[in-house]
């Protein structure tokens, strides 16, 4: 199996902001660390499930639309370019609310109040509300082609791929637990830049692998 094209969407779901900063804003209230462990749980095993569909969806569908025909996995490679591309359209032009603060911070402040159960709630519906999500979930079960879901390679490729991306979601998480104290400065400006510049970067992130699935779209119907 090609190993190179899960890449792009492990990478693609670890940059996924409003996860990141749901776990960041949980760490900051009374009961930070079991809400934000519970979301980080809740994300990364979205992660794993919608994998584990989307292989299954991806072992159904024809290698090519036909005899001789285009490639079905270029096809849903410039698909989730195009959707890709739209998200970060549309995104850059919701980025601000209308008294002109950062769309960032539209939920920050209800962040603090949930608890363990609802914060993993919030993990999921972060994945299952983001079509980027569920766009770069797809590519990867697509990529698993033909490969057996039994085999010692696939099974790591899959783990590697949930591990990657889920990691950043974990990673404020093992900061606060390795800093202790010292860590609440980093913190505190992580959620600052992330109010601030986090739909940006979104917009960004999205931008970058739209173009990834476009090429890897072309590269496919030219091959």
């Amino acid at each position: 199996m090609d190993v190179l094209a899960l890449v792009p969407g492990a990478v693609g779901l670890a940059l996924s902001p409003l996860t990141v900063a749901s776990v960041v804003f949980l760490l900051g209230h009374r009961r930070g660390y079991g809400s934000a462990v519970a979301c980080a749980t809740g994300w990364i095993t979205t992660i794993a499930v919608a994998l584990v569909v989307a292989v299954l969806v991806g072992e159904r569908l024809p290698a090519r639309t036909g005899a001789g025909g285009i490639p079905v996995e270029a096809l849903v490679a410039l698909g989730a370019g195009v959707v890709l591309l739209a998200l970060a359209v549309w995104q850059w032009a919701v980025r601000r609310l209308p008294d002109g603060s950062p769309a960032s911070s539209r939920w920050s402040a209800a962040m603090e109040s949930i608890g363990p159960v609802r914060a993993f709630g919030v993990g999921v519906l972060w994945f299952v509300s983001s079509p980027k999500a569920l766009v770069l979930a797809l590519g990867a079960g697509l990529a698993f082609g033909d490969a057996d879901p039994a085999a010692g390679e696939t099974v790591i490729a899959g783990a590697l791929f949930v591990l990657v991306g889920g990691s950043t979601a974990f990673l404020p998480i093992v900061l606060a637990v390795t800093l202790g104290d010292r860590a609440r400065r980093a913190l505190t400006a992580m959620r600052s830049w992330i109010a601030r510049w986090g739909s940006v970067f979104l917009v960004v992130v999205l931008v970058l692998l739209a173009v990834v699935q476009l090429v890897t779209g072309a590269v496919g119907l030219l091959a």
